[in-house]
């Protein structure tokens, strides 16, 4: 992602539970559980992985959800909204929630590939957005303040209290790159 803000920007900069927890899942394996590892450092690469893993436009993720809108997915019509038209819906204050579960393999030393199973659950409370739709596709918004909540568990167990960002100051209109954001009927 190269402009925007990113998903892992609702990840804290350190989660200190993290090597633990991963020691514990991987130790399951009794060849890694016999190793001698700096686990801090395991730690370490395995937050920048799902800082990686996790480098999503929050926007455009936003934008997906909005598509599933029946509002908006009204507009996706081509009976009653002709190809070339634009349209514009403004949707209210809201908020939704989302998970995702990124799965990173590790691999220690010749011992077989273990994945670690995450889930990163967010919040995102909206003041409101306004929407321009061309054939089908969400082309730009114009938000009102946005904030949010996320949380990392691993394997089901919580990394870290939730984290809670400030109200984002966005841009006055958000494009997305052509042709859009699809909008499923």
């Amino acid at each position: 992602m190269a402009d925007g803000i990113a998903l892992h920007a609702l990840l804290p900069d350190r989660i200190d539970s993290l090597a633990e927890r991963a020691r514990s899942s991987l130790c399951e394996n009794e060849q890694v559980g016999g190793m001698k590892l700096a686990w801090d450092f395991v730690g370490g690469q395995l937050h920048d992985a799902l800082k990686s893993v996790l480098d999503a436009d929050l926007i455009a993720l936003l934008a997906e959800c909005w598509a599933e809108a029946p509002e908006v997915q009204a507009l996706a019509d081509p009976a009653k909204h002709p190809k070339g038209e634009r349209s514009v819906i403004a949707l209210g204050a809201h908020d939704f929630a989302r998970e995702f579960n990124p799965v990173i393999a590790v691999t220690v030393g010749s011992c077989p590939c273990v994945e670690l199973q995450f889930t990163f659950a967010i919040a995102a409370n909206i003041s409101g957005v306004r929407m321009s739709v061309v054939d089908a596709h969400i082309v730009s918004v114009d938000l009102g303040d946005v904030w949010g909540s996320g949380q990392l568990s691993l394997q089901g167990q919580p990394l870290h209290p939730p984290v809670e960002s400030r109200k984002l100051q966005l841009p006055a209109e958000v494009q997305f790159q052509a042709p859009g954001i699809a909008i499923g009927r």
